[in-house]
């Protein structure tokens, strides 16, 4: 099979991917359990995929437990080959987790009788972040030049279907913390009006009287107010 009919067939399943999984997470899980399938020629291949928004990084999907488990390492330990791909915007190929220097802290944890050798590829995003196509490999140097060439070209293919994921899923984020900031106006506001008729003070004396409860007891005002909710109901 020729590059462009490779390029092709991943294009067509990309599409598949999209238009046929239920929702974002299970897109991300497949397409990294694709990227696993079709970059393990010579050796099994696992693959996690990273996303780092707002100077934090975070694992979005994995082929299976291994990848998660060293991804999460880089994550947790701020270094590692990946993340360095997703600052850097290019690849990053680390041929021996038992020798390389590069990130003692990270690699000074790392399992390296599973893990041998590593490499990372950069996802355009645009504005949306910094991402990594992260693999994991069992063997030194498990990655030919002609393994990262295909991996680089996975990576460029599926990077418009990969803006669209970490679009819809931000999207997503956005909407729950829409509903969450509105479900704590509510409790909020219930409990003035529970403060107002238990004083019979106006909104702004109930209002400053649950600030003041939430300053002397150290918490947040949302908690403060489900209290007075869950109290006022107790006593209904």
């Amino acid at each position: 099979m020729t590059e462009q009919e490779v390029l092709s067939d991943v294009n067509d399943e990309l599409f598949a991917l999209l238009t046929e999984t239920a929702g974002i997470q299970e897109f991300l899980d497949e397409f990294a359990a694709m990227a696993a399938r079709r970059l393990s020629r010579t050796s099994e291949v696992s693959c996690a995929i990273t996303l780092v928004r707002r100077k934090k990084a975070g694992t979005l999907a994995t082929s299976d437990a291994l990848a998660r488990t060293a991804d999460e390492f880089q994550n947790r330990f701020q270094e590692g080959p990946c993340l360095e791909a997703a600052a850097t915007g290019r690849s990053v190929y680390c041929p021996d987790t038992t020798v390389d220097a590069r990130w003692p802290v990270y690699l000074g944890r790392l399992d390296t009788t599973r893990i041998r050798s590593i490499l990372g590829v950069s996802f355009a995003l645009e504005d949306s972040g910094r991402a990594a196509l992260n693999l994991y490999s069992a063997q030194p140097d498990g990655f030919t030049p002609a393994a990262v060439k295909a991996a680089e070209g996975l990576a460029e293919t599926a990077s418009s279907s990969f803006r669209f994921a970490v679009r819809a899923a931000s999207a997503e984020d956005e909407q729950h913390n829409l509903a969450a900031a509105l479900a704590s106006r509510q409790i909020i506001n219930t409990a003035v009006g529970v403060i107002m008729f238990q004083n019979k003070c106006s909104q702004a004396d109930a209002l400053a009287i649950l600030q003041r409860a939430s300053s002397s007891r150290n918490m947040k005002l949302r908690v403060v107010a489900e209290r007075v909710v869950e109290s006022a109901t107790r006593q209904g």
